[in-house]
């Protein structure tokens, strides 16, 4: 095998400042739990959008967001896992006919449960964004 070149790049790029304040809203209005597994581990934790960041509904607000460990997070991002409007978590079926590990397996166990919400009405996640984030889902998953 050839050695592998260290190579770098100096990249400019935007940060969103404002990600801060949004999981530091987020986190708390969901007891600094992913709303998925219930991990409570806050280095694990992340703020995740529902609609993304640079979309038009993509706003910073609590209603937008879930609390989501990494693993979920990323799941999420990748359409591996949706969540219905009625807060119902759905595990692609592509991963759920996938025999892999022990980590499959428990992703897997968490299809059809209840999404952990906030106890106060207002800060839990639009039902609208949800359904039109499910709904690419559905189409990504489908395909």
């Amino acid at each position: 095998m050839d050695p592998i070149e260290r190579r770098y790049v100096v990249r400019e790029v935007n940060v969103r400042v404002h990600q801060r304040r949004f999981r530091g809203q987020v986190l708390p209005a969901y007891r600094d739990q992913c709303a998925i597994c219930r991990l409570k581990e806050q280095r694990l934790l992340d703020a995740a959008h529902i609609v993304g960041d640079l979309e038009e509904r993509g706003d910073a607000v609590v209603a937008n967001g879930v609390s989501l460990c990494s693993i979920h997070h990323r799941a999420f991002d990748h359409d591996l896992v949706g969540i219905d409007a009625d807060y119902t978590v759905r595990v692609s079926r592509r991963l759920l006919e996938e025999e892999d590990g022990p980590m499959l397996e428990l992703l897997k166990g968490f299809h059809a449960q209840r999404l952990f919400v906030p106890a106060r009405s207002s800060l839990r996640p639009d039902r609208e964004r949800l359904a039109a984030r499910f709904d690419r889902f559905l189409a990504r998953t489908t395909s």
